[in-house]
């Protein structure tokens, strides 16, 4: 179908290239070979297989096979190996964590409202069959895409829709058992974090050790444990401290030099300005407290 004002749309700054947008088409009906892909994602994507056949490689998990009707999903900062078959046609739609499924229903409370998620949720590589509703979208995403609509504000929309769509026409287990990834992903993060965090000087060494950008570190740590990661080192550091200084015989010299203090004046001050005394007052609590 004729799309009008088509060069307005192109005009338009929030425009964008067909292989740039959120939501893209692959169309590998007219090949003949085999095509490979491998990249690190810093996205989540779902995969809808229309015609053809997909093979993923996520991280180490076993090789899943989709096959045409079916959706997948590959979460945010994997690492995927993925081979499409000639014939094949797919719509693939990126999207970030905090996007499924709507403002007043996130993806933890579908996890808590799902019945035995963590027993059924072991298997990998968990498809959902497209069905008719969400083939009905996905046919009219693809025939606006095919018409020349490429704008990230109608992606964004159509996204919206989507999740809206998943949540009213698929049961919630069959849902959290296909979301589950991305939210052992979080759990996973958290312990990361847990297992680490005495090891790191900085925000930026933090985010190397979890092997993911500043940016994305910042927000996804800002998002889960609701202060900055600044703010939660400083916290972290303060509770190790008080436990330092009321149950073990260091000097308050030893401390200071421990916990990176130019000086005990500098330690002194830290200690009165965090927890309203001195090293030596915070030593006689703890003494008392035997």
């Amino acid at each position: 179908m004729n799309i009008y004002n088509l060069e307005i749309h192109k005009q338009c700054g929030l425009y964008s290239l067909p292989e740039d947008g959120s939501i893209k088409i692959m169309d590998r009906k007219e090949e003949t070979e085999v095509l490979f892909l491998e990249e690190k994602l810093t996205y989540s994507k779902l995969l809808f297989v229309l015609e053809g056949k997909v093979k993923l490689k996520i991280n180490k998990l076993e090789v899943q096979v989709v096959g045409p009707g079916n959706v997948a999903l590959v979460p945010c900062n994997s690492y995927l190996i993925a081979s499409v078959e000639p014939g094949s046609y797919l719509l693939m739609v990126n999207f970030t964590e905090k996007e499924p499924f709507c403002s007043r229903y996130s993806l933890v409370n579908l996890m808590h409202d799902a019945d035995s998620v963590e027993d059924s949720s072991r298997r990998v590589g968990v498809s959902l069959p497209i069905n008719e509703r969400i083939k009905t979208f996905v046919d009219s995403v693809v025939a606006c895409m095919d018409d020349g609509i490429s704008n990230s504000v109608y992606f964004n929309i159509k996204k919206q829709e989507l999740f809206l769509l998943m949540l009213s026409y698929y049961d919630k287990n069959d849902l959290a058992e296909f979301f589950y990834p991305l939210f052992c992903f979080n759990r996973k993060f958290e312990q990361l974090v847990m297992s680490n965090y005495e090891n790191v000087t900085d925000v930026k060494h933090f985010a190397a050790l979890l092997h993911m950008p500043v940016t994305t570190f910042q927000r996804k740590f800002k998002k889960h444990f609701k202060t900055s990661v600044k703010q939660w080192l400083l916290d972290r550091k303060a509770e190790r401290m008080l436990s330092d200084i009321k149950t073990t015989n260091r000097s308050i010299t030893d401390l200071s030099k421990r916990y990176g203090f130019s000086s005990v004046s500098y330690f002194s001050n830290f200690c009165k300005h965090y927890f309203g005394k001195t090293p030596t007052e915070l030593r006689a609590e703890g003494n008392l407290d035997d």
